[in-house]
């Protein structure tokens, strides 16, 4: 693997892990519809359909969805798992700290800043700690491609 392929790589975790958080937020929220009964209104209109005939669509609902969402989550798992064990193998901690806060700890699917990875890392944010941070991550990089 080359540097570049390395930090794609790398740079896909936060993404599967926020795809893996909104389909399982979205499951869910389907189960909390299969399990809470429908709510009666007092309006005195006529209602088509039971309150059995709903929570039934709600489980099937929830099923199918769990069914078609699960390859795709157990997928993103394995190779966040995978890209996990690639910075832990690395054998200097700063490397592996500055490849966890670069690309495992960003909020969403954005990474920290360059100023935040040399804070966090390094308790200063000026050019020149920003600057070790990236000459950090390029060795990261570097002894990764070297090793896959």
């Amino acid at each position: 693997m080359t540097d570049q392929d390395i930090k794609q790589r790398l740079s896909r975790y936060l993404a599967l892990r926020m795809e893996n958080e909104n389909r399982l937020e979205r499951l869910a929220r389907l189960k909390n519809a299969a399990e809470i009964p429908a709510m009666r209104t007092g309006d005195g209109s006529q209602h088509t359909g039971s309150s059995g005939e709903r929570m039934a669509r709600a489980v099937e609902a929830y099923m199918e969805y769990e069914k078609e969402i699960r390859p795709q989550i157990e997928a993103n798992q394995r190779e966040m798992a995978a890209i996990r064990a690639m910075v832990e193998a690395l054998q200097d901690p700063m490397e592996r700290e500055v490849l966890r806060l670069r690309y495992l700890d960003g909020e969403n699917v954005q990474s920290l800043s360059w100023k935040e990875v040399a804070y966090k890392l390094l308790g200063k944010a000026d050019e020149a700690a920003q600057k070790k941070a990236r000459r950090i991550h390029a060795k990261a990089t570097e002894s990764l491609s070297i090793s896959a």
